[in-house]
């Protein structure tokens, strides 16, 4: 609709006549009877205007002016032809019209606002291409910033407008600092239009979007800009304005920080009370202006954009505990007023929600306002009557007949039983679990289905799980159609978890659990962690192990039968058939084996094989079927099952030989318990809050475990079918200690970065970073990184890394990220990707880039430095490097040789005298001493004492590598004395001395005096130690 009636306005030119050659264009088009006449006339007229184009641009007698032949109406008509052609294409014709993109650049230079308009039109049809954008990007900037910043309105208008469709499809925008000012200069001027204002703060967030740095980089802009921002809202009666502003503050709110919002609470009670509360009234007080009224509700795009920033600076306590953001509003930090007014349109809403209405718009309206105050509510600490008219209202909706409205209503349930607890729950399950089981049997939508069984399984407690648990089956039995296969696949994870987590019947749990993995599902369902999930249990409670062997024999004797009994029969009879010897003896069992063992997939009879195995070991007397058995698998065509039979066949072979049983003993020892309490299934439940409460069953939690077959570990198969995971591999893994942990949060360190596991050999390129500003960062096998530090300023760090491909494959998906150790409470650095490698594939011995920046803000150590994370994947191996980068203290310093920031020379007695004087203002404050340094990696001196001034002339290089000053010395050179400067950004600049005592012994004592008392002296000294000791 915008697009014609945009074309309605470009057939008419500047001084109100029709732009006649466009429309006879038009009109032959729509009468083509042909597609192939349709053609032909396309590409006839794009033939006469590239002619026109081309005859615009020629030069004469040498002359290199243009000589401009067309005028604006005539390039403007052909302009709008080539639109119109786009459009009418389906866009295939855009490598057929990007010849008049130069024209159109020329259109914007035009002071006719026909004209410009037309540019502009095409301009935001054709920057969706990336190709367009690439090509014209850099050139359209100072057109749009001439026009954004131009004295005409409307001119203004159409710039502020391109802004707000491409201002992110095309990053130059939004990296140009003159043209954000400009836009934001709009923004700010209370002598701006408010149409202007509108259009300039929907631009800003688009472009703020694109480049989040224009609020982040600079601080003193951030707070500055981030108030005049802010403060649009303060006038809550201009609701044009309001409404335009709020996306922007809400941006504000979740990625730079609620903080600078929160002081907007009353304002923003203010809107929803007047639109919800005094808007909706029938009385004298209702005197919300009529226009801004639509399906007789007072603004509700107004009460939907207010409620979502509201859902930005406000947290629940339940939110908040999770989230730990101080800076979020809570209920108890709000006054008594504003947080009644909020109760009052939540309550108001949902006495709106429940009024009967024949007018489709209306009531679409209306619902979308209560789900939006719904979803708010919880923030609210509501009472228990607000919460239960709500569930009223909403379990009201449930009988909808617009699927829309049904499925918003479940999500919304969700939400509201998941924050509000127990009273939420409660008004839901003894009110209206007979809608909720009617809604699971005859809903066909399959998104709301799934979003029934979601309710249903939050709204479970031990007192109704037999009944959700029953209606959960019959559903997946007896339902006539399920609109998703997956469906069943979800039900089956839900009841296993209900069911261990409040069960109190043993058998029970047993008859669901088996009973779900009989059930022969389509191709789909493929839910191993169930049967896991159920060995595990068994293995944990003996008591259920009988209950449990009884039934899989009952279910081994029937005639339909799917195979993950059979996975769990062959994981627990094996390991439990003592228990039932007065129920099927061993030679039955071995039988039920071998017949199913034909009807089921290699993984299975892999698992029958070695409970054959178990079986031959408890019974001997089946011993000669079972050495049968494996001889005829011998010839199997699958190598893993030779294999298995060939091993059990010379297990067995020894043991005769031997004499005795202890090697099969020894191989299939009974399975210990599971220790670890854990349920793999949770992992399924999606969005789905986890429940933290006690389990109320009676049944032993275990972890996720190995089948039977995993006894034969010791064996050397080839192979080998995956089991569930290693009960053994909780100790193989690797857990940070206690101490440390404690330690990075005494340190305030960032729990991402605190938790990072760094790859073996990062402290090679780590020292290395400290010493050069160039050289080989990582090296492996696969990838070679090397790296480049530019200093843009001494405390302002560019450091350039280079990917290289080591190997003879591509090397894919590769992804960067950069850790800092603090983010917030004034870090002492800040980090920033300014270039990101340009493509995630590297082909062989071929190389990627990327560029970081680094400030250095405050005094730091060393040991705290960013980590760099690379993930990649080459020869089918997904790999993942953890490297520390070698930024300390140390790197903002220059030696006097450099040219980029030069500093004079210290001479030998200016060294002493500066060292007494730090010594006496002072004192110990400022020093640091470390004794015995070692010196891994270097040229060790000789028992001569003379044979030192090797390690000298060693450690004067390292520190003048390191940006020191070495102080001449024409007769001792023993020790090493070294100036420097430190800068930082934010404390400003310290000087640094030092003194290197080489030892005999091939170690060094350092000492190091800083003009600044305080841990940084420590720091430095701890830089060199990372250089020369490791």
């Amino acid at each position: 609709m915008d697009t014609r009636k945009a074309f309605k306005a470009a057939v008419v030119s500047s001084n109100g006549t029709v732009i006649k050659g466009l429309q006879i264009f038009i009109a032959d088009l729509r009468a083509s009877p042909h597609s192939a006449d349709h053609e032909k006339r396309i590409k006839s007229e794009i033939v006469k205007i590239k002619q026109q184009f081309e005859a615009s641009n020629s030069t004469h007698g040498g002359d290199k002016l243009h000589q401009d032949r067309l005028g604006g109406y005539q390039r403007k008509k052909y302009v709008a032809k080539l639109a119109y052609i786009y459009l009418t294409s389906n866009t295939t014709k855009l490598a057929d019209i990007l010849f008049g993109l130069d024209q159109t650049l020329i259109l914007l230079k035009s002071n006719v606002y026909s004209e410009k308009f037309i540019g502009y039109m095409l301009l935001e049809l054709l920057m969706e291409h990336k190709s367009v954008a690439a090509e014209i990007g850099e050139r359209l900037v100072p057109y749009v910033t001439k026009d954004v910043s131009s004295s005409n309105d409307n001119f203004t208008a159409l710039a502020l407008n391109f802004l707000g469709v491409v201002g992110g499809m095309c990053t130059k925008f939004a990296f140009n600092e003159d043209l954000v000012d400009e836009v934001f200069q709009i923004v700010r001027s209370p002598t701006s239009s408010q149409y202007l204002k509108k259009k300039s703060v929907l631009a800003f967030l688009v472009l703020l979007k694109a480049n989040l740095s224009i609020l982040t980089d600079n601080i003193k802009r951030k707070q500055i800009w981030i108030q005049r921002i802010v403060s649009l809202l303060d006038d809550t009666d201009n609701y044009r304005l309001t409404l335009a502003s709020l996306p922007l503050v809400e941006y504000i709110a979740r990625n730079i920080g609620p903080s600078y919002c929160v002081r907007l609470l009353p304002q923003l009670t203010d809107i929803l009370y007047d639109c919800i509360v005094l808007g909706t009234s029938t009385g004298k007080s209702n005197h919300f202006p009529t226009e801004y009224k639509f399906a007789n509700m007072p603004n509700p795009w107004l009460i939907t954009k207010t409620v979502s920033l509201l859902n930005a600076i406000m947290v629940s306590p339940k939110e908040e505990y999770e989230s730990q953001n101080s800076q979020l509003l809570q209920s108890a930090n709000i006054d008594p007023e504003n947080l009644g007014k909020l109760r009052m349109c939540v309550a108001k809403a949902v006495e709106l929600g429940t009024r009967r209405i024949n007018d489709p718009m209306e009531k679409i309206v209306q619902n979308t306002v209560l789900f939006s105050l719904i979803n708010f509510a919880p923030k609210l600490d509501p009472s228990e009557v607000a919460i239960t008219n709500s569930v009223d209202a909403l379990c009201e909706l449930l009988r909808s007949n617009e699927i829309n409205i049904r499925y918003l209503t479940l999500d919304s349930l969700i939400k509201l039983c998941s924050s509000c607890g127990k009273i939420a729950l409660d008004a839901v399950r003894y009110k209206n679990m007979n809608l909720i089981f009617h809604l699971l049997n005859s809903e066909r939508d399959s998104s709301i289905a799934r979003k029934v069984i979601d309710l249903l399984y939050i709204l479970s407690d031990k007192d109704n799980v037999k009944t959700v648990v029953d209606q959960l089956l019959s559903y997946i039995v007896n339902a006539k159609y399920i609109p998703d296969p997956q469906i069943r696949s979800n039900i089956s994870v839900k009841i296993a978890i209900l069911t261990e987590k409040y069960a109190t019947d043993s058998t029970w749990y047993v008859q669901i659990s088996l009973k779900i993995l009989s059930m022969n599902f389509s191709t789909s369902f493929n839910d191993d962690e169930v049967w896991h999930r159920l060995c595990q249990i068994v293995v944990n409670n003996p008591s259920l192990r009988k209950i449990t062997c009884v039934q899989l024999v009952e279910y081994l004797q029937g005639k339909q039968l799917s195979e993950f009994i059979v996975k769990t029969a062959a994981f627990l009879l094996g390991e439990y058939v003592e228990l039932i010897r007065d129920i099927i003896t061993a030679t039955d069992m071995f039988n039920l084996f071998s017949e199913k063992y034909f009807m089921v997939g290699n993984l299975t009879r892999a698992m029958i094989l070695t409970t054959m195995m178990k079986l031959h070991n408890s019974a001997p007397e089946v011993g000669s079927k079972v050495i049968k058995f494996y001889q005829l698998e011998l010839n199997s065509l699958d190598i893993e099952l030779q294999t298995r039979s060939f091993e059990y066949l010379k297990v067995i072979q020894l043991s005769k030989i031997s004499g005795n049983n202890n090697l099969i003993e020894l191989l299939f020892q009974p399975m210990p318990p599971f220790n670890t309490k854990s349920n793999p299934l949770l992992n399924r439940l999606g969005s789905l809050p986890l429940d933290t409460t006690t389990n109320s069953s009676p049944l032993k939690e275990g972890t996720v475990a190995p089948p039977p077959y995993t006894s034969t570990a010791s064996l050397p198969l080839v192979n080998v079918p995956k089991p569930p995971i290693s009960r053994h591999s909780g100790s193989m893994m690797s857990f940070p200690s206690t101490t440390g942990n404690s330690n990075t949060l005494l340190r305030g360190l960032d729990s991402s970065y605190a938790d990072q596991q760094l790859s073996p050999n990062w402290r090679e390129g780590f020292s290395r970073m400290l010493q050069h500003k160039q050289g080989i960062f990582y090296n492996s096998s696969l990838m070679k990184i090397v790296y480049r530090i530019i200093h843009v300023e001494p405390h302002h760090l560019k450091i350039v890394l280079t990917c290289i491909n080591n190997t003879e494959w591509e090397i894919n998906g590769l992804s960067t990220s950069v850790i800092s150790a603090r983010t917030h409470d004034n870090p002492e650095y800040v980090v920033q990707n300014i270039e990101f490698p340009s493509n995630p594939t590297i082909q062989p011995h071929k190389r990627q880039g990327q560029q970081m920046e680094v400030i250095i803000r405050r005094s730091m150590d060393v040991q705290e430095s960013p980590i760099l994370n690379i993930n990649f994947r080459c020869g089918g191996s997904v790999n993942n490097l953890s490297l520390k980068l070698g930024i300390g203290m140390t790197s903002t310093i220059f030696h006097g040789d450099s040219d980029a920031h030069p500093q004079q020379q210290v001479t030998l007695p200016q060294f002493i005298t500066r060292w007494k004087a730090l010594g006496n203002t002072l004192g110990k404050d400022s020093e640091c001493v470390v004794e015995s340094m070692p010196m891994r990696g270097l040229r060790a001196p000789d028992t001569d004492p003379d044979s030192t001034d090797i390690l000298v002339g060693q450690i004067s290089q390292i520190l003048k590598r390191m940006g020191f000053d070495i102080v001449e010395q024409d007769t001792v050179k023993n020790p090493v004395f070294a100036a420097g400067i430190v800068h930082t950004k934010s404390e400003g600049n310290f000087g640094s001395l030092l003194k290197v005592q080489c030892r005999v012994d091939g170690k060094i004592n350092v000492t190091c005096k800083t003009t600044v008392p305080g841990p940084l002296s420590s720091y430095i000294v701890e830089c060199i130690k990372t250089t020369v000791a490791g």
